[in-house]
């Protein structure tokens, strides 16, 4: 059985399905965290949270098995992260893949969450032990809202707390956020603190609020520094990132997505593209945005933008092989990156 998380947040939470063992995977990580803090505000105490890279033979089965939970009346829900760090510390071998099938197959009284932070392939969940696993079980997606779909979100947001907002701030706020939601949910719970008092908000307030609220961290503040090459800043706001809580990968997605505009925008303006039909081209269309990357353009050279390109490259592929922490080596990419730059500008002068 498939099916969509929207969907099935508002089966489970009103009536639970016979299923017992579920997959969920994604594009939409906003959507499933929505839905797993759902689900352990309904179930309180009786949630689970287990990591892969932690979890060995014995306490995988024994954190699933109904000895553990023997003499239990109540349902629980335990949730499973990085479960492919536990598969590739079982081995390939068939006996270990359908031991994992066997203990969740015989889960009657939890509700398991297997949960992995990006899309599966088709062919992975055709794959052992996940093919048997959807043979019992089901597999849930959260895929990307339509645009529509999310700046509804957005104004009712605003409306339930009896906020008005002007729809070109909303539309601002969008472009810039590139419709992430995870990024969208951050700004638009400052921008209601913001105007829990005057209950109105303008373009002009979220133009300021939203890219330079200097108050708090603010991935799109971390990027215009980075980008422009001010170095001290970029740190500083880095660091107030990881503080916040802000996890390194959703911010180096944003910028290698910031980065690829960049860089086409670049070629096609040095091809002799208009710089504004390019932008339009690309999708930049609010005013402010283009102001901004007018800056980009004017601050990174084709072989800057080609170096952080190759760079993010690398360090997305050193963290999937090697297992290399995000946090630490993302640091180091944005210290290497802007410090070579500095060195750069000082010999030129």
């Amino acid at each position: 059985m498939e099916g969509s998380i929207i969907q099935f947040q508002k089966e489970f939470l009103l009536k639970p399905p016979q299923e017992r063992v579920f997959i969920i995977h994604g594009d939409e990580p906003y959507l499933i965290r929505t839905f797993l803090n759902k689900v352990k505000e309904k179930y309180g105490n009786n949630y689970t949270v287990l990591w892969g890279d932690d979890l060995t033979e014995e306490s995988f089965y024994s954190s699933l098995s109904e000895g553990s939970i023997f003499g239990s009346t109540k349902e629980k829900v335990v949730v499973i992260y990085n479960f492919e760090d536990f598969l590739k510390k079982l081995g390939r071998k068939k006996k270990n893949k359908d031991f994992v099938v066997k203990t969740l197959r015989e889960v009657k009284r939890s509700y398991v969450f297997i949960v992995f932070d990006r899309k599966l392939q088709k062919q992975e969940l055709s794959e052992e032990p996940l093919k048997s696993i959807t043979a019992f079980g089901s597999v849930i997606t959260a895929s990307k809202l339509a645009k529509q779909k999310i700046k509804e979100l957005v104004l009712k947001k605003f409306k339930d707390k009896g906020i008005k907002v002007e729809e070109k701030a909303v539309d601002y706020l969008l472009e810039l956020s590139e419709y992430n939601l995870m990024e969208l949910k951050l700004e638009v719970e400052k921008l209601i603190d913001y105007a829990l008092e005057t209950k109105e908000l303008s373009l002009e307030e979220v133009r300021r609020l939203s890219f330079f609220l200097s108050g708090n961290a603010n991935v799109f503040e971390f990027i215009d520094a980075f980008l422009k090459g001010e170095s001290e800043k970029a740190l500083v706001l880095l660091e107030r990132l990881y503080m916040w809580g802000i996890h390194p990968l959703q911010i180096q997605k944003l910028l290698s997505s910031y980065a690829i505009k960049l860089f086409t925008l670049k070629r096609l303006v040095e091809s002799g593209k208009d710089p504004k039909k390019a932008m339009e081209e690309l999708g930049i269309k609010h005013d402010f945005v283009k102001l901004k990357f007018s800056e980009y353009l004017s601050a990174n050279e084709l072989s800057d933008l080609k170096r952080i390109l190759s760079g993010l490259r690398r360090l997305d592929m050193f963290q999937k092989l090697y297992f290399q922490p995000p946090e630490d080596t993302f640091k180091a990419f944005v210290e290497g990156f802007l410090l070579r730059s500095k060195r750069s500008e000082s010999i030129s002068q």
